[in-house]
């Protein structure tokens, strides 16, 4: 059996105001630094092998201390990244129900479809998560691997890990320097079989 631990990074002073965050490298803030020394104290008995993270600095920041209390390094992955939410980044849900409400709609009924402005879609996302993790896994078959990324990212683990429909997914968002831990059948994965239904 393997156990993927999957976090989502500290807290940003974008995620106190409820800025769309997206792509943009936003650093964590005090609060979310103490947040991601106490989730590496709250892991530090874990069996953790390696420790994964996107590239975004509020990821690998929050990852590192976990890493450390591991004795081990981080590996930053481009595909762990959050959503490209393009034109979107930096804004307030209001503002951008004000400038794009026609998209804002269409990405409340049905998301999966939809390309954001100038940004990515959701099975752009799926696919790329997809791929990350089949790498990982693949190298860590039998251990602990612990990845840190984002709620969007996130719900892609979960659609590959443990069946759940990406609007599922989505719709129970974690919160900041929160934590699962998922166990996947050795079995499916020697076998090339995907966890999930695409």
């Amino acid at each position: 059996m393997t156990t993927v631990i999957l976090c989502r990074h500290g807290e940003t002073d974008w995620n106190i105001q409820g800025r769309y965050q997206g792509s943009t490298d936003v650093p964590l803030n005090p609060r979310g630094r103490d947040q991601a020394r106490e989730l590496a104290h709250a892991l530090r008995a874990e069996p953790i092998a390696a420790v994964y993270s996107s590239t975004l600095a509020r990821a690998y920041d929050t990852a590192a201390e976990i890493a450390r209390l591991q004795g081990l390094e981080v590996t930053r992955d481009p595909r762990l990244n959050e959503i490209n939410q393009g034109l979107w980044e930096g804004l307030r849900r209001e503002e951008i129900v004000v400038a794009h409400r026609d998209i804002h709609e269409r990405w409340t009924e049905a998301p999966l479809d939809l390309r954001l402005p100038e940004g990515e879609t959701l099975e752009e996302v799926r696919d790329r998560v997809g791929a990350a993790l089949d790498d990982i896994l693949m190298l860590h078959g039998g251990e602990t691997v612990c990845l840190v990324a984002h709620s969007v990212s996130m719900a892609a683990v979960k659609h590959h890990l443990q069946g759940l429909t990406l609007r599922d997914g989505l719709r129970s968002l974690p919160t900041n320097a929160s934590y699962e831990c998922i166990a996947v059948d050795d079995s499916l994965l020697r076998a090339g079989v995907r966890v999930s239904e695409p």
